[in-house]
């Protein structure tokens, strides 16, 4: 897995397919305004515009084609966008955790695999909020809270 989520590059086809699986993830337990406003901005800097999302929403996402389409770091990328996405609106609900099993049947990605996405997730959000934040220990408390070890809030943390 490629180590920062951040600097991978993808293509507007990649953009799209990712956007099309954030888009069929967020409706799995009803779109929450957070879940939309982060696939605008994944979106948008793929240099999509928000009017293209409808667009997207339309084409419907085919998890195995768009294994074909997203390999190596853009598959990375999916998957820790996915698990963002989770986090973004405070609830995981036990429809997406059956999505992102779905997802990962059809990429061929193993329940190791699928969980280090998720940790990974953990640690980016955490490290964009201590980007944010003085109070290291409030920082260290959420990264508690959302379920990572000590190791991986200070490896979040190092940013």
């Amino acid at each position: 897995m490629q180590d920062s989520y951040e600097s991978v590059e993808l293509d507007e086809t990649q953009t799209e397919w990712v956007c099309r699986g954030l888009l069929d993830l967020a409706a799995v337990d009803g779109v929450h305004p957070a879940e939309l406003e982060m696939i605008k901005d994944f979106y948008a800097s793929g240099g999509g515009k928000a009017a293209g999302l409808d667009a997207l929403r339309s084409k419907g996402f085919d998890a195995k084609a768009a294994a074909g389409a997203l390999t190596g770091s853009a598959r990375d990328t999916f998957f820790i966008s996915c698990y963002m996405l989770i986090l973004a609106d405070g609830e995981v609900s036990e429809p997406e955790t059956a999505c992102m099993k779905k997802y990962a049947e059809a990429f061929g990605v193993g329940e190791d695999a699928l969980a280090a996405y998720d940790v990974k997730a953990r640690q980016t959000f955490l490290g964009m909020m201590a980007d944010e934040l003085r109070n290291k220990d409030a920082v260290r408390q959420v990264g508690a809270e959302l379920g990572l070890t000590d190791a991986q809030i200070d490896q979040a943390m190092e940013g």
